[in-house]
Formats: structure tokens, C-alpha cells, sequence
């Protein structure tokens, strides 16, 4: 499966486990915060964007992190040195970062703001540059090792934003160009970081654990350089008002539903038609997507709220893909590390996590996000609070599912 990957070019078990098994924590947490709060909350937007980077930053970047861990040594060949160091620091000062970001924005203060803006960049540019140091040295870039560098690149851009947009929050100097450049970090963040890194690793991943066909050479350059040339317009137009956001908007649908299109192609005509749970999350993620993307569309001409958006991407879209990713790489590495060990008498990847705990936590994940969007629509702070509990269920779910694989790894080392 990972063709030609070693032990000794992996990284420990530890290294990107427990930035999997974190991440449904941050999400755990965010859901029952929401349940203690009141109606208020919706008035607030410092404790909207306290709540929304618990989510973005404790689930999807933790995610992301330890999924990068992993795959450069097999996508790209890239080592990272010192990858147990490397891996703890960003862990820590992550979540030092993240719990000092969503105090200092509920709490508005000023100190933890800064405290969040130090260790959120101790953590996130270090990484960065520990992995686009490795990225880059590789000689032979195929697409995928571009959609991965762009990605990072797009990452430092936006988090350099987002440490202006924080200091200005903690300064209380916010200027008229602050809105646009929270939007440039929106735009940066979602289609150039997140959603390019799931077109790297998708041209990778999907021929590789669904046994598909490949995405050709051209599919995958015109993805990739399309959504790097429409982010430099949007980047230019957000800077110099050249009134190219509607042309912005259309052109990155289209592209989108072209990855859309071809990877529901892939996944349907996989040569490996066993039922796969993770491949019914990925569809639903693709399903999610189009809808949002849509959605988006069509508030150019409607005064539509806008959460429904960062619903529909974030846990719609980016979060159910995560679960699919997460249902693929947890066993794998169990299993193969084991295996490196030189342990043969072990349980295959399908039998590290019980097929109906998938899909029960499946289930609950797509009834949360669908509740969210009505619940938002309608303006229903209950139903927003019923959403989020369900949320939380499902991320509980989540954790003892990554959990049970974890068990199996540590009973049959200590035997």
C-alpha cells in the first residue's frame, strides 16, 4: 500500500497518532461550549470566531499536521529530521495556542491574544518551514509534491494574515482594510491551504487505498495551477479592488466541480468494490461540497448567512473527508507497524475498527451538520444546541473508534 516505505524512513506510531487522537477532542469541546452557552451567543462575533478556530485550527490542522507527518515520507520521499521533536513542539505550543486563542477572543483579552499569536507561530511556521525545507529539496516535483508546497505557502501567507487581523483585535486597531483581508484569509485558508492539500493528496491516496485509476498528468496540473492562479487574482483583487471577485467566484466553482466530478469518477470505478465505509465518508464529503459550493454562488445575489457556508465546507466538506482519511491511515499505520516489528499474528486493517461503530459515528456526523445548516437557516438557537450535541456524540465516537486501533497496537507490542 505504501509502496516502498520503511521503518526507518516512517515516523513513530506516536508522531502523528496523537494529533489524530486529539483532534476529536477539540471538536468535543467546542460542541459542548455551545451548549452552555445562550441565544446571546449569535450576536457575538468575537465568541463565533473563538468557537469556529477551535474547530478549524484543534480539528482540521491537527489533522493535517499529523497526516503530513506520514505522508511525506511516502508521497514525496521527504524525511523530516528530528521528527519527534519536531512532532512534539508543534503539538504543544498547538495546543497551548488554540485553548490561549478561544480564552482571549470569549474572554477579549488583550494578553491572551498575544499569547496565542506567540505560540500559534512557534507552532504553525515552525512546522511549515520544517516540512517546505524537505518538500523542496526533493528533486523530481510531480503535482502532488506542488499541490503540497503551494498549499504550505498559501498557509504561511494566511496565517501571517491571521496574526495581523489577532494584533489588531488585541490593539483595538482595526482598520478599514481589516474585513478584506479577513476575507483573503478565509479565501487563503479554505481553497489554498486546505482544499490544495486535499487535491494533493487525493491524486495520491485514492489510486493507493481504493485501488482506482490514477488521476492522469494533466487532470492533476490543471487543477492545482488553476486554483494557484484564481487565489493570486483574488489576492490581487482584494488589494487593489479590480472588481474580479464574480469572475473569481465562477471560474473556482468550475474547477472545483471538475475535481468533484473526476474523483466521484475514480471512486466509483474503483477495481476494489468491497463496501468501505471511508468511501461512502468521502462521497458524502464531495456531496457536501457541491452543495456549498453552490451555496456560495448564489449568496452573490442573496443576503444569505454566511455560517451556513463555513458549515457546509468546514464539517460538511472538510471534516467528513477527514473522517474517511483518518478511517484509512489509523489502521494502516497499526498495522504496519506491527507488522515492521515482525508481528504476522495480527488483526488485519479491516478488523482494527468495528464497521458498525463507523457508521453509527457516520450517521450522527451528517445529522449534526444538516441540523446546523437548518437550525442556522431558521435562525433556531435549540436546534443549534441539538446539532452541537449530536456533533460531539459523533467526535466521542470519533475518538474511541481511532482509540480502539490504538489498543490493538499497544497489546500486541507489550506481548
Amino acid at each position: 500500500m505504501f509502496v516502498g516505505l520503511s521503518l526507518e524512513q516512517a515516523p513513530p506510531f506516536s508522531a502523528p497518532i496523537k494529533f489524530f487522537l486529539t483532534a476529536p477532542i477539540f471538536a468535543i469541546l467546542a460542541s459542548l461550549l455551545v451548549l452552555f452557552f445562550n441565544s446571546d451567543i449569535v450576536a457575538h462575533d468575537t465568541i463565533t470566531i473563538a468557537l469556529l478556530h477551535v474547530v478549524t485550527i484543534g480539528f482540521m490542522v491537527m489533522i493535517m499536521f499529523g497526516a503530513l507527518q506520514q505522508m511525506l515520507p511516502v508521497v514525496a520521499g521527504a524525511v523530516i529530521k528530528n521528527i519527534v521533536f519536531v512532532s512534539n513542539f508543534t503539538y504543544i505550543f498547538l495546543i497551548v495556542g488554540i485553548l490561549s486563542f478561544f480564552l482571549g477572543f470569549y474572554l477579549y483579552e488583550k494578553i491572551l491574544l498575544f499569547i496565542a499569536t506567540t505560540t500559534l507561530s512557534f507552532s504553525i511556521l515552525f512546522f511549515i518551514f520544517a516540512t517546505l525545507k524537505e518538500l523542496i529539496k526533493v528533486e523530481k516535483k510531480t503535482p502532488i509534491i506542488i499541490a503540497m508546497i503551494l498549499s504550505l505557502s498559501f498557509l504561511l501567507f494566511s496565517f501571517l494574515i491571521a496574526i495581523h487581523l489577532t494584533i489588531s483585535h488585541a490593539t483595538s486597531n482595526i482598520s478599514e482594510i481589516h474585513y478584506n483581508l479577513a476575507s483573503l484569509h478565509y479565501n487563503l485558508i479554505f481553497f489554498g491551504w486546505v482544499f490544495m492539500l486535499i487535491v494533493g493528496i487525493s491524486f495520491q491516496v485514492i489510486p493507493m487505498f481504493w485501488v482506482a485509476t490514477p488521476y492522469s498528468d494533466k487532470e492533476q496540473k490543471t487543477i492545482i495551477y488553476s486554483i494557484f492562479t484564481l487565489l493570486i487574482i483574488y489576492t490581487l483583487n482584494s488589494f487593489f479592488n479590480l472588481g474580479l471577485n464574480i469572475f473569481y467566484k465562477i471560474f473556482m466553482i468550475i474547477v472545483s466541480f471538475y475535481y468533484i466530478y473526476l474523483t466521484f469518477q475514480k471512486l466509483k470505478n474503483r477495481k476494489r468494490k468491497l463496501r468501505d465505509q471511508s468511501v461512502i465518508f468521502w462521497q458524502i464529503s464531495l456531496y457536501f461540497f457541491a452543495f456549498g459550493l453552490i451555496y456560495w454562488f448564489i449568496m452573490e445575489f442573496f443576503n444569505l448567512p454566511q455560517m451556513i457556508l463555513a458549515i457546509t465546507f468546514g464539517g460538511g466538506f472538510v471534516i467528513s473527508l477527514m473522517n474517511a482519511m483518518i478511517y484509512k491511515i489509523v489502521p494502516f499505520l497499526t498495522w504496519f507497524h506491527l507488522n515492521s516489528k515482525g508481528l504476522f499474528d495480527i488483526p488485519t486493517m479491516r478488523e482494527m475498527i468495528d464497521d458498525k461503530k463507523i457508521v453509527i459515528q457516520r450517521n450522527l456526523h451528517i445529522i449534526s451538520i444538516t441540523i446546523f445548516i437548518i437550525a442556522i437557516f431558521f435562525e433556531n438557537f435549540l436546534l443549534i444546541q441539538l446539532a452541537s450535541l449530536i456533533f460531539a456524540i459523533s467526535n466521542i465516537l470519533l475518538f474511541l473508534n481511532i482509540y480502539s486501533s490504538i489498543k490493538i497496537y499497544l497489546k500486541y507490542k507489550t506481548n
